[in-house]
C-alpha cells in the first residue's frame, strides 16, 4: 500500500481508489455549470427577441411604400412641416423620380401612380402639374409674388411679404422642397368645385394624400386655401388626419406628443 505511505491527506480503499475524492465537486464542474450556461444564453436570446419586438414607441406604424418593397419612410420625414419656423436647409434635396415630365419625391411615385389611374378608371381626369421645387428656384417664385404684390396691389413691403408668404413661401420654407407637395390639375375649366376636386376629397386618403391646405385652416397651416395642393403623408396617417379632421401642422404635433 505505497499511497498510504506517502499520502497523508487522501485515503485509499484496498484497490487503490480514494475513498474521501470529493463526487459532488466533480458533478457540479461537469454536468451543472454547463447546463446553467446554456441556460443563460438561451434566456439572454428569449430576452433579446421581446426587446427588439416592443421597440417602437411611434403610436402610428411607419409606412411601407409599394414600389419599394420593405422600405420603411420615418415619420420625421414623412410628416415633416416645412415653414418659416421650420426651414429647409439649401442643400436639402429628396430623391427624385419624374412623372409625366414632373420631378416628385421617389417615395411617392407608385401611389400618386395609382391615384390617378384609378380616377382614370372612373372617368375623371386629374394630371400633375407641379411637384419638386429646388430652394432657388422657390425663391425665385417669392420674389416674383412679392414684386406683383406690390405692384399690382400698391401694398408696402411689410404687408406684401405677409401676403406673398400665404401663396409662395420663401426659400427653405416650401414643402415643394421635399418632393411630397403635389399641385394637380383637370381638364375642367375650373378646379375648384369639378369632378376631380370631389373624388380627391373622397379617394385621396386610400393613397396617402391630404388636401394640405384646406379652406377655414388658415390659422393653423398659416397659408391661404388653395384647392390643388395636396401633400403625401402615407395611407395611415391620411385617414388618420381624416378621421381627426385634422391639418398635417395639428397632426404632427399630436403625433410627437403621443
Amino acid at each position: 500500500m505505497p499511497y498510504n505511505r506517502y499520502d497523508s491527506v487522501n485515503r485509499f480503499d484496498s484497490k487503490g481508489r480514494k475513498k474521501n475524492e470529493k463526487i459532488g465537486v466533480k458533478v457540479v464542474l461537469l454536468i451543472v455549470i454547463p447546463f446553467l450556461i446554456i441556460g443563460i444564453v438561451i434566456l439572454g436570446i428569449i430576452l433579446g427577441l421581446q426587446t427588439s419586438g416592443s421597440g417602437n414607441t411611434n403610436p402610428v406604424a411607419p409606412i411601407s411604400t409599394e414600389d419599394e418593397p420593405g422600405m420603411v419612410i420615418p415619420d420625421s420625414q414623412l410628416l415633416i412641416v416645412v415653414d418659416d419656423r421650420h426651414p429647409l436647409d439649401k442643400d436639402y434635396a429628396p430623391t427624385l423620380s419624374p412623372f409625366g415630365g414632373v420631378a416628385v419625391s421617389s417615395w411617392i411615385f407608385s401611389d400618386l401612380d395609382h391615384m390617378i389611374a384609378a380616377a382614370a378608371d372612373e372617368g375623371i381626369n386629374i394630371s400633375l402639374t407641379a411637384g419638386y421645387v429646388s430652394y432657388s428656384d422657390q425663391g425665385k417664385l417669392y420674389e416674383a409674388t412679392f414684386n406683383k404684390m406690390k405692384t399690382e396691389e400698391k401694398y408696402s413691403d411689410v404687408r406684401a411679404e405677409a401676403e406673398a408668404k400665404k401663396i409662395t413661401p420663401k426659400a427653405g420654407s416650401s414643402e415643394s422642397q421635399t418632393g411630397l407637395l403635389i399641385e394637380l390639375s383637370t381638364s375642367e375649366k375650373d378646379f375648384e368645385g369639378s369632378k376631380a376636386e370631389k373624388w380627391l376629397d373622397r379617394n385621396a386618403v386610400n393613397y396617402g394624400f391630404v388636401l394640405r391646405y384646406p379652406e377655414g385652416k388658415e390659422n393653423s397651416t398659416g397659408m391661404a386655401y388653395n384647392p390643388r395642393l395636396y401633400r403625401y403623408v402615407g395611407k395611415e396617417h391620411a385617414l388618420n388626419m381624416r378621421r381627426y379632421g385634422m391639418t398635417l401642422n395639428e397632426y404632427a404635433t399630436h403625433v410627437a406628443q403621443h
